[in-house]
């Protein structure tokens, strides 16, 4: 088993600028929160959530004096410049465009919606108010999709030829806005990685569902299927994804994975949680006479920890697992698009294709199948 070496490389040099930045809902949201408060270009922070009790909690054990019980005093205000959306999904939309509207920046859990309609929405609202979006896809700055985004860049992969990706998850016991949900509309933990690696947007998709879905779990959403498998076709690409996402009645305990095969080298995403990935690579050079097939060594790897990439105040923060360690990044990610005026990496446009793309993927599984075309939101 081989270990990168840990990156020599400074810490980066960080914009003496400095914003102001709310964390909304905190069931999710409560794990973030210490990490904006220690970004070198926060401020300070305020909390926000309707549960008082929880607010409590959170602002006794993180410092947090600023807290609300609601987010329109927040919108009201002129001292925050951002808000981060940590959110029931019923409430994404509507607090996404309350947030762009009252010119602050935004970052959001997924989903960005739940239909077509309300993705426009939010494109067309973040390029008339100028302010940052960003969907905050978790999977797409996970340990193991860094690394492999790295591979690509660098030209180890080779040519890329096939991308897989899959999001187990049971959701027995979750609150009820859950039950029934097509699977494919919450998709970007297993299709964002690929996408964000393949750096194209999805725009045609074959979708079939899988299994039954129990009485008890259908909710109000029509969807039949606790399981649904896709191949999304690339833009301008011959490579294609296939992605698998479940809700309920699967015999898999929660994970989300990858993998990624190029010409030269590939990377799998380990079958359990406390395997390490592995990485295979194709020996190089021509055939030998008589020799059919080309030879690949596999060999199980470490992957680095990229603590360096982040200021320095949040590599406490770091995970070392193939999933963890995206709040680090995401966080310096969102903070450092908004001080150095620049579009985040996950913008509106991208963040509208990902979404759309699961969104189409459950209308070809109504339609057994049927192609899809999916939308693309350019960014103006």
């Amino acid at each position: 088993m081989s270990k990168p070496n840990r990156s020599e490389t400074a810490e980066p040099l960080v914009n003496q600028k400095k914003i102001r930045l709310v964390v909304a809902g905190l069931g999710f949201g409560a794990s973030w929160v210490p990490v904006y408060r220690d970004h070198p270009n926060v401020e300070y922070i305020a909390i926000c959530d309707t549960n008082a009790e929880l607010l409590r909690q959170v602002g006794e054990k993180h410092h947090i004096e600023r807290q609300f019980t609601s987010l329109q005093p927040i919108l009201n205000s002129n001292e925050y410049d951002a808000v981060h959306l940590l959110t029931p999904i019923p409430l994404h939309v509507e607090q996404t465009l309350a947030v762009l509207n009252a010119g602050k920046h935004c970052a959001c859990a997924i989903p960005m919606a739940l239909n077509i309609e309300d993705l426009e929405r939010i494109v067309s609202t973040q390029r008339k108010v100028r302010k940052h979006y960003t969907l905050m896809e978790t999977a797409a700055y996970s340990t193991a999709a860094l690394y492999v985004k790295d591979l690509y860049e660098k030209g180890a992969l080779g040519e890329l030829q096939f991308l897989r990706g899959a999001h187990y998850q049971n959701m027995e016991g979750w609150p009820d806005y859950w039950k029934g949900l097509p699977p494919m509309y919450y998709s970007t933990h297993a299709l964002g990685p690929l996408l964000f690696l393949a750096g194209k947007p999805a725009v045609k998709v074959h979708c079939l569902g899988s299994g039954r879905l129990p009485q008890e779990f259908s909710g109000n959403y029509g969807n039949p299927y606790p399981i649904q498998t896709a191949i999304f076709q690339l833009e301008d690409s011959p490579v294609v994804c296939e992605v698998t996402r479940c809700l309920f009645q699967m015999t898999r305990g929660f994970q989300e994975r990858f993998d990624a095969y190029g010409d030269k080298m590939a990377f799998e995403w380990p079958q359990l949680n406390d395997e390490q990935p592995m990485l295979y690579k194709v020996e190089p050079g021509p055939l030998k006479p008589g020799q059919r097939g080309r030879p690949t060594a596999a060999e199980r790897i470490v992957l680095p920890d990229f603590a360096e990439r982040p200021p320095k105040t949040l590599a406490k923060y770091i995970q070392d697992t193939p999933s963890g360690n995206f709040r680090p990044h995401m966080v310096h990610e969102f903070v450092s698009s908004i001080i150095d005026v620049r579009p985040p990496k996950i913008d509106a446009a991208t963040a509208a294709n990902w979404t759309a793309a699961g969104l189409c993927a459950h209308e070809s599984a109504m339609k057994k199948g049927e192609a899809i075309m999916i939308p693309i939101f350019k960014e103006l």
